[in-house]
């Protein structure tokens, strides 16, 4: 097998092992969220938000490197970063 492949092989089983990382921290800060505080900030609900991280959790984790870790990437992304925060606020108030 050449170089390349193998040098790709791995970069593949790095970004997928960081993705399911990713994935698992977004679900793990979902689980320990109130529930309230979810529809206070206009989001999904809890429940809604634990089934689709779960789903792409075990996507990612079963089917390996590909179109569900994109996907999980993106929705861990956008949990981490915006909905996180804004129910951070909502439980500390903005200051």
């Amino acid at each position: 097998m050449p170089a390349a492949f193998v040098i790709q092989s791995w970069i593949n089983i790095i970004l997928w092992i960081l993705i399911l990382g990713v994935l698992l921290w977004a679900f793990g800060d979902c689980v320990i969220r109130r529930k309230e505080a979810f529809p206070a900030i206009g989001t999904m609900p809890k429940v809604g938000w634990m089934l689709v991280m779960g789903l792409l959790v075990l996507l990612t984790a079963f089917a390996g490197f590909g179109i569900f870790a994109y996907i999980g990437a993106g929705l861990a992304a956008y949990y981490l970063l915006d909905v996180r925060r804004g129910l951070r606020e909502a439980a500390e108030g903005p200051w």
